[in-house]
């Protein structure tokens, strides 16, 4: 879903497209333009996403008294 700031910029961005030669606003628009792209924008850069990874810790293998009787069996 995007954000309120994202539709606004989106809105004015697509006026400006739409209506090139609009002497009389073109000034204001551009205006309202930079401002929330700077404002929008700069946000975006500095956001930071997610966690850093970290290696899942594997869980040591439980070790049985009968698995462990196996072993100094076969090493005789």
């Amino acid at each position: 879903m995007k954000t309120e700031e994202w539709l606004i910029l989106n809105a004015v961005k697509a006026w400006l497209y739409q209506y090139p030669n609009e002497v009389d606003l073109k000034p204001q628009y551009e205006k309202l333009n930079e401002k929330l792209h700077n404002a929008y924008i700069k946000q975006d850069e500095v956001r930071k996403r997610g966690r850093p990874a970290k290696r899942q810790r594997k869980k040591e293998t439980a070790s049985t008294a009968s698995s462990k009787e196996a072993v100094k069996s076969v090493e005789a």
